[in-house]
C-alpha cells in the first residue's frame, strides 16, 4: 500500500512555495492535485486541473518532447517549459520533480515545482539578442568547480568550436594565437587570486579565420575573501581593430582621396546643410573654391527643381532608411547646370548621435549625356525594328523565333502569335532548306550571313526573299541570331528583265551600222561597239581608255587635222553640250578617209555629268545612192511627164478617130462596111481607155490626182454600175446582182463618186472578163462609230471565175503587171487598173486586197472610211 503524504509537510510546502505552483500527479501524468496558488497564476481552478493530463496544458512544442522518455519528469534535472494561462497566453515556468516511491521501490506519485520565471527568460533572450547585435558573450567560471559555463554569442564567437559546459579554460587557450597565450595567461593568474581586468586577445579558429577579442570580467569573492566565481563578456571587435587599423592608413589617405579626388567631398551640418567642408575638386568642378563654398548652404547651388527631391532624400537618410545614390543638378558658378549622382551618410557621435552629414557628389553629366544618347539609340533601334520595311526579328539558338516586326507577319501570312515560338524550318521552302541550315549554323558561329532562299507563304504561295543573319553577343558567346528579311521577288523579276534588256541592249550595239562610242567626261573611250571599230579600223579592246581624238581623227576643210581643244568633239565632250555635224571627214587608222555624219550628247546621271556618247555613220556610199536616186528619179519625173504628155497628145488624135467612125456608122454602109466601123470603134474605145488609164495613172504618181469630197447617193450609185454591165454579163450567161446591208450602210455619203465609181467598175470589169459561167456578185456593209458621223464601209466583188494562185497574187496591184503572156493575149488590158484602183482607194483613205485560190473564183474587196450629213442619216 501506498504510504501518503503527510500533510503538514505538504502544508510546509505549500506554505513555503506559495507563489509556486505545485502538483501532485501519478507517473502518466493525471493531475491529482494542484496547489491553490493555480488560479492566481495560470487562472484556471483547482477543479478545473484535476483529473486532466499535464502534458494538456503545455506549448505543442513543448507537449511532444513531454511524450519523449525520460522527459515528462525527472528526479535528476528541471526543465523549462511553456504553459498555457487560461486566457490563451503562455508563462515559461521552470519545474523541479520529487518522486515518492512506494515500499519496494516503484514510483508512486510525482510531485512537481513549477517557478514562474517569464520576466527572466524574457531577460534572458533580450540579453541573447543584445549580445548577438552587439557580438557579445558571456562566460561563467566556477572556481570552485573550476566548471566553465559559455553563453551561445560566446560560443558563436568561437565559431562553435566550445561546448556550452568545459570542464576547464584550456579549450579556450588552445584558440588563442601563440604570440598572445602567454599574456592571456598571466591575466587569468591574475584573475585567479580575484583580480578584475580587460585584455585583448587573438584566436584563431580551425578554418584558420583570424578574430580579436576584447574580454573583461570581475571576481565573487567568499565571506572569508577567496575568489569564488568570476563572471566576464568577451566582444569580437575583429571588424573595430580592422577599421582602427586602417584607419591609420586611411586617415593619411583620406587627406590624399580628398585633395585630389576628381569626385566633389564635403561635410556639411544636419540642420540647414551648411558646408564645413570641401575639397579642392569644387573648383575644377563648380567654379567655386573651397573658401567660397565653406559656411554657406548646399541647398544654394542646386537646381531649384531638385531642391525638395534632395530634402526628401536627407530626411530618409536621418530616418536610417537604405537609399541608392541620389541624381540632381549643382548649378556651376558660370549658370550652367551640372548632373551630380551624390551619396550621403551621417557621422555619428559614440553616444548615437547624428551630428554631420558626408557627402561624395560624382559628375554624371557625360553619363547622363550617354542615358539619353542610349535612350535615344534604344528609341532608334525600336523604330529601327517597329518601323522597318524589312521584316526584323530574333531566334533563339535553335531557330525559334522570340520576337518579330509586323512584316514578317506581312510576309509570311502568319500571325505574330503564331510565329513566336516557332520553328523558321517549315516556312523555308523544300529545295533551300539544308542552305539556309548552313547559313543559320554559320551565324550561330558568329559569321554573319547574307543569302537569298524561297519561303511558302502561308496561303501556298511562293516568295523570294533576301535574308540577313546577324550573331547576338553576349559577353563574347552566341546567345542568338537576328534576321532582316526583304521581299525581293519583284527584283528579281527585275533583275531578269534587266538582263534579258542587257542582252538585247549588246545585241542592238553588236548588230546596228552605226559606229557608237562612249567617253567619260575627259573624253576617254569608255566603250565601242563592233561596228565603230570597224569603221575606224581598230579592235575595240583596243580603243577602251585612249582620248577619242587618237581614236576619231577629224581634218579641217583645209586639210589639217585637229588637235585638243580645237576638236569641236572635244570642246563638246568636255564642256557637256551636244553636236551635230555632218559631212565630215574621219580617218581610219590604216590612214584611208571616209564620209561621215556624227551626233554627240553629253550623259547625264541624277543630275550628274558622266560623260558623253557619240553616234557616227559611213555615208560615203549613201551620197553614191542619194545621187543614184535622184538621178532616177529624174528619169521617173521625165517617163511620168512624157507619159502625161503623150496621153494628152494621142487623146486629141483618137477623140477625132472616135468622132469620124461615129459620123462613118450614120452613112449608109454594106454589112462588111459596118463590121469594119465595128470593130475599129471597139478598138479605138480600148485605145482610149489605154490613154485614159495611163493619164490617171501619170496624175497620181506626180500627185495632181484630187478626191472630192461631196455627197454621194450611194444605192443610185450601185444601181447604175449594175446596169452599165448588165448587158454584158447577160451575153456572157452570168447573174450579176448586188446588195447593200440596209441596216449598217446610210443611204448618203460623203465622198468622190467618180473615184469610187472609177474602182468598182474596174473591179466588176475585171470579173466579168475573167468569168465564164456562175456568177459576180457586188455586197456593201458598214461599221458605225457610235456617238459620231464616221462609218467605215467594206465593198466586196466576188466572182466565180478562173482565180488565181496564191504565189501570183502580189503580183497584181503592180503597175504594167501582167500575171502571165498568154492571159494578156487573151483578155488584153496594161496591167494599170488594179493599180490604178490600189492607189485611188488608198487616196481615199482605205485599203484593197484579195482572196483567191486558182480555179475557184476570187474576192476583191475594199475599205474606205467615210461620214454622213447629219444626225438624221445615223444609224444607231
Amino acid at each position: 500500500m501506498t504510504p501518503a503524504i503527510k500533510e503538514d509537510e505538504l502544508l510546509a510546502l505549500i506554505s513555503k512555495s506559495g507563489q509556486d505552483l505545485v502538483t501532485i500527479s501519478d507517473t502518466d501524468g493525471i493531475i491529482e492535485y494542484v496547489s491553490p496558488s493555480v488560479t492566481e497564476i495560470l487562472g484556471y481552478t483547482q477543479e478545473e486541473m484535476s483529473g486532466r493530463n499535464r502534458i494538456e496544458y503545455y506549448h505543442q512544442v513543448d507537449s511532444q518532447q513531454m511524450k519523449e522518455p525520460g522527459k515528462l519528469f525527472s528526479d535528476e534535472e528541471s526543465f523549462t517549459r511553456r504553459i498555457r494561462h487560461k486566457d490563451g497566453h503562455y508563462l515559461w515556468f521552470e519545474t523541479s520533480f520529487q518522486l515518492i516511491r512506494g515500499l519496494k521501490g516503484e514510483i508512486t506519485k510525482v510531485l512537481a515545482n513549477g517557478r514562474n520565471i517569464t520576466k527572466r527568460k524574457t531577460d534572458e533572450d533580450t540579453l541573447a539578442h543584445a549580445q548577438r547585435i552587439a557580438k557579445i558573450g558571456s562566460w561563467r567560471w566556477d572556481l570552485i568547480t573550476n566548471k566553465l559555463t559559455y553563453s551561445d554569442e560566446m560560443r558563436r564567437i568561437f565559431g562553435y568550436q566550445i561546448n556550452t559546459n568545459e570542464p576547464n579554460h584550456n579549450s579556450l587557450l588552445s584558440f588563442v594565437i601563440p604570440e598572445d597565450r602567454k599574456r592571456l595567461e598571466m591575466a587569468i593568474g591574475k584573475a585567479v587570486l580575484g583580480e578584475a581586468d580587460e585584455i585583448i586577445y587573438r584566436i584563431q579558429l580551425h578554418d584558420g579565420q583570424v578574430r580579436t577579442i576584447r574580454a573583461q570580467w570581475e571576481v565573487s569573492l567568499t565571506i572569508e575573501g577567496k575568489p569564488m566565481e568570476m563572471v566576464g563578456m568577451a566582444q569580437d571587435i575583429t571588424e573595430q581593430v580592422l577599421i582602427e587599423q586602417q584607419f591609420l592608413v586611411n586617415e593619411n589617405k583620406y587627406k590624399l582621396i580628398t585633395e585630389n579626388s576628381l569626385d566633389f567631398i564635403s561635410s556639411s551640418t544636419i540642420e540647414c546643410s551648411t558646408f564645413l567642408y570641401c575639397s579642392p575638386s569644387c573648383f575644377t568642378l563648380l567654379g567655386y573654391h573651397p573658401e567660397e563654398m565653406i559656411g554657406t548652404s548646399a541647398f544654394d547651388y542646386v537646381y531649384p527643381e531638385d531642391i525638395v527631391p534632395l530634402q526628401d532624400y536627407l530626411k530618409n537618410c536621418l530616418e536610417g532608411k537604405s537609399l541608392t545614390p541620389i541624381t540632381f543638378r549643382y548649378i556651376h558658378k558660370d549658370g550652367r547646370h551640372i548632373w551630380f549622382e551624390v551619396n550621403c551618410k551621417y557621422i555619428t557621435t559614440q553616444d548615437g548621435q547624428k551630428k554631420e552629414i558626408i557627402s561624395i557628389a560624382r559628375d554624371i553629366s557625360e553619363r547622363k549625356l550617354m542615358e539619353f544618347k542610349l535612350k535615344e539609340s534604344e528609341q532608334r533601334y525600336r523604330s529601327l525594328f517597329e518601323y522597318n520595311p524589312s521584316a526584323v526579328y530574333s531566334m533563339n539558338l535553335d531557330g525559334d523565333y522570340l520576337t518579330a516586326n509586323k512584316n514578317l507577319q506581312e510576309l509570311t501570312g502568319y500571325s505574330l502569335d503564331e510565329l513566336i515560338g516557332m520553328y523558321f524550318g517549315p516556312i523555308v521552302a523544300e529545295k533551300d532548306i539544308d542552305r539556309t541550315l548552313f547559313h543559320f549554323n554559320q551565324a550561330k558561329e558568329g559569321i554573319p550571313q547574307s543569302y537569298d532562299l524561297t519561303i511558302i507563304h502561308k496561303d501556298g504561295y511562293p516568295i523570294e526573299i533576301n535574308t540577313l543573319n546577324i550573331p547576338i553577343f553576349v559577353d563574347d558567346e552566341v546567345v542568338g541570331v537576328y534576321g532582316i528579311t526583304r521581299d525581293i521577288t519583284e527584283r528579281i523579276r527585275t533583275m531578269e528583265e534587266i538582263k534579258k534588256l542587257s542582252r538585247e541592249l549588246t545585241l542592238l550595239l553588236n548588230t546596228v551600222s552605226e559606229g557608237i562610242i562612249g567617253l567619260d567626261i575627259n573624253g576617254h573611250v569608255a566603250f565601242i561597239n563592233p561596228a565603230g571599230a570597224k569603221m575606224l579600223d581598230y579592235q575595240p579592246d583596243a580603243t577602251i581608255g585612249r582620248s577619242c581624238e587618237q581614236i576619231v581623227k577629224e581634218i579641217r576643210h583645209d586639210g589639217t587635222f585637229y588637235r585638243g581643244e580645237d576638236s569641236p568633239l572635244i570642246r563638246a565632250v568636255k564642256r557637256g553640250t551636244p553636236l551635230s555635224r555632218t559631212e565630215i571627214v574621219l580617218w581610219r587608222r590604216d590612214g584611208s578617209s571616209f564620209l561621215a555624219d556624227y551626233q554627240v550628247n553629253p550623259i547625264w546621271d541624277h543630275g550628274e555629268r558622266k560623260g558623253a556618247v557619240m553616234v557616227f555613220r559611213d555615208i560615203t556610199d549613201e551620197k553614191e545612192i542619194i545621187r543614184a536616186k535622184e538621178h532616177a528619179e529624174q528619169a521617173d519625173q521625165a517617163k511620168t511627164e512624157f507619159l502625161t504628155m503623150m496621153s494628152h497628145e494621142l487623146r486629141t488624135p483618137m477623140n477625132g478617130i472616135i468622132g469620124m467612125i461615129e459620123l462613118l456608122k450614120t452613112t449608109e454602109l454594106d454589112e462588111n462596111q459596118e463590121s469594119y466601123a465595128n470593130i475599129l470603134m471597139e478598138s479605138s474605145e480600148s485605145l482610149l481607155h489605154i490613154l485614159n488609164e495611163i493619164l490617171d495613172f501619170s496624175k497620181i504618181e506626180t500627185g495632181n490626182m484630187t478626191i472630192n469630197d461631196e455627197p454621194i447617193d450611194l444605192r443610185s450609185l450601185l444601181e447604175v454600175i449594175v446596169d452599165l454591165f448588165s448587158a454584158k454579163a447577160i451575153e456572157k450567161g452570168l447573174s450579176l446582182s448586188c446588195s447593200i446591208d440596209s441596216d449598217t450602210v446610210p443611204d448618203v455619203i460623203m465622198g468622190d463618186a467618180l473615184r469610187l465609181r472609177q474602182v468598182l467598175v474596174n473591179l466588176i470589169s475585171n470579173a466579168i472578163k475573167f468569168t465564164h459561167e456562175g456568177s459576180i456578185t457586188m455586197s456593201v456593209e458598214g461599221l458605225h462609230r457610235k456617238g459620231t458621223h464616221e462609218y467605215t464601209l467594206a465593198f466586196q466583188v466576188k466572182d466565180t471565175g478562173i482565180g488565181i494562185p496564191y504565189e501570183q497574187q502580189h503580183q497584181l496591184f503592180t503597175s504594167f503587171s501582167q500575171l502571165h503572156p498568154s492571159l494578156n493575149r487573151k483578155y488584153g488590158g496594161t496591167g494599170l487598173g488594179l493599180a490604178i484602183s490600189k492607189k485611188l482607194v488608198e487616196l481615199m483613205g482605205g485599203v484593197i486586197g484579195v482572196e483567191s485560190s486558182e480555179n475557184a473564183g476570187s474576192s476583191f474587196y475594199f475599205t474606205i472610211p467615210t461620214r454622213t450629213l447629219s444626225d438624221d442619216n445615223m444609224i444607231n
